[in-house]
């Protein structure tokens, strides 16, 4: 089907369509830049259509599974955007992960085709006797993504030079992609995100932001965390430049923003707080940049003043959503200007996109009082199906619930505490399973951390339930990140919590880091800091 043919009546463009047309009408312009080099609009779009061409030559089925194998390459590009115009779901394959993760996802993902970057062949050569549904393995060479040079190590066949014509009309309830999130048994989640879920969701980005051809993005996100479909087929839809960073910068990203003259800043707020503990935030330093959408973590008020005098000609656009709602599914325009204080120092996550809807309730599953705590569910267009093959997650984490006109709307359980302000918007107050008991009472981490946030010196915060006994917390541990001198910030912090809470509140300990420990995602991870805390208590 041609770009210029429109979409079935009454269907949402598909995340192809729309990279597709932008690439119609911006064959010149760059569409990736940076460490991976500088790719057209035309040439994105040839390639990814030879890429899917050969896909549909070895037997790969509209709506299966393709396996994105690299870490944030052109070949990984590339693939993603073939695998959506050949109408299968792309599956990222972070070759940062051990490898053993790596190949029991391939497995559980039960995949059609690997799209594989150079220096992960020889993995792929050897995994693939356990993949039993794989039909074709695509390898492009390391001097560059050319047609000729990707084959197919199933068959040896050479890759096809026919660009064919992209599946740009998928049906809405094929697979866009699937990830693959930690579950409490030990085995990855997967989370089939439909092409309806993506479809709904750029529709809510257009309409959101004005971004333009001329805009350049930064891309920060591993495409294994969701948000990257921002990074990439938001600027894509756009006609808009993809400016990929070196791992190296990802931490410390000011230089490559002034370089590049990035316009759109997309991170997790944890950048924020390694820039500003670096000295990286001054005012006036990003004055190009005209979108900012931090998302993966809460965003505190300091950390947003920050950004906001670095970037004073941008809108700063807090998000939110679970990987279970299709990247976001909230938003909240702060403004420096705004003086209010918000639940444990967080700015707010804001209102739900027009095609969701939210429940707030407590633990029986009752909506809350106006204003009162309880747990966030959601339903509409973004929220995906189901777990991939895992009824048992899918019936554990969905809740129907019946509306007065009779229909019946199938709720997410997000496991994330939020309230409603008198504002109408949401505020965050933290996660379910962060939530601690110490001495049998409910504590809060994000209360003591906001506290902790407040103090001079201080650049973020981390509370964690330590000491342990039976496996129950009897005292709070808090890490925090220091700017300058910190020898003396410990006692100041204590002082600060000691005077604003009950005496169980106040930590045991306030431990300096000098950095914390990162997901994959860019995300704080408290598991590391805790399982330093359990090294450190071995006799």
């Amino acid at each position: 089907m041609s770009v210029d043919q429109p979409p079935p009546e009454g269907r949402l463009p598909s995340l192809a369509r729309l990279v597709a047309d932008s690439a119609r009408r911006h064959a010149d312009r760059e569409a990736l830049a940076g460490h991976v080099g500088s790719l057209t609009y035309a040439e994105l779009d040839r390639l990814a259509r030879r890429w899917a061409t050969v896909l549909s030559e070895h037997g790969v089925p509209r709506g299966g599974r393709v396996g994105i194998v690299g870490n944030r390459s052109r070949v990984t590009y590339v693939g993603a955007l073939a695998a959506a115009y050949a109408g299968t779901a792309f599956v990222p394959l972070n070759t940062r992960l051990h490898e053993e993760r790596v190949a029991r996802i391939a497995r559980l993902a039960e995949l059609d085709a690997l799209i594989v970057e150079p220096d992960a062949v020889d993995w792929a050569h050897t995994v693939s006797s356990d993949l039993p549904t794989l039909r074709v393995i695509l390898a492009p060479e390391s001097h560059g993504v050319s047609a000729e040079g990707a084959v197919s190590w199933r068959d040896a066949d050479s890759l096809s030079s026919v660009e064919g014509e992209p599946c740009l009309d998928p049906r809405p309830d094929w697979g866009c992609y699937l990830l693959f999130t930690s579950g409490t048994t030990g085995t990855p989640k997967g989370v089939l995100v439909t092409q309806g879920n993506v479809a709904a969701y750029l529709r809510e980005a257009r309409r959101r932001f004005a971004f333009t051809p001329d805009d350049r993005f930064s891309q920060m996100f591993e495409q294994s965390f969701d948000v990257s479909i921002f990074d990439l087929f938001v600027a894509w839809a756009s006609g808009a430049c993809v400016c990929t960073l070196e791992a190296k910068q990802l931490l410390a990203p000011a230089s490559y923003l002034e370089r590049e003259g990035i316009t759109v800043f997309a991170a997790v707020p944890s950048v924020l707080s390694l820039m500003k503990q670096r000295g990286a935030l001054r005012p006036e330093r990003f004055p190009k940049i005209r979108y900012s959408m931090f998302a993966g973590e809460a965003l505190t008020v300091e950390n947003a003043h920050a950004w906001a005098a670095a970037a004073s000609n941008s809108v700063i656009d807090n998000q939110y959503g679970p990987t279970e709602t299709t990247v976001v599914v909230t938003g909240y325009v702060w403004s420096p200007e705004d003086s209010r204080t918000y639940p444990n120092g967080f700015v707010p996550i804001g209102r739900p996109f027009s095609g969701a809807r939210v429940r707030i309730v407590d633990a029986a599953g009752q909506e809350v009082g106006s204003g009162e705590p309880g747990e966030l569910w959601i339903a509409g267009d973004q929220t995906f199906p189901g777990y991939w093959k895992d009824d048992g997650q899918t019936s554990d984490r969905f809740v129907c619930v019946m509306r007065e006109s009779g229909e019946t709307d199938r709720y997410y359980r997000t496991g994330d505490l939020v309230r409603e302000l008198p504002s109408g918007d949401l505020a965050f107050l933290s996660r379910v399973d962060h939530q601690l008991k110490v001495m049998g009472r409910r504590v809060e981490p994000g209360e003591i951390e906001a506290i902790a946030r407040r103090t001079e010196g201080v650049t973020d915060a981390v509370a964690l339930g330590w000491p342990q006994e039976d496996g129950r917390a009897v005292a709070l541990t808090l890490f925090i990140l220091a700017s300058g001198e910190a020898d003396h910030i410990p006692a100041c912090v204590t002082q600060a919590i000691a005077a604003q809470v009950e005496p169980f509140l106040v930590p045991r300990a306030v431990l300096v880091c000098g950095e914390f420990p990162y997901n994959s995602n860019g995300k704080v991870d408290r598991n590391a800091l805790l399982a330093r805390l359990q090294a450190t208590s071995v006799p």
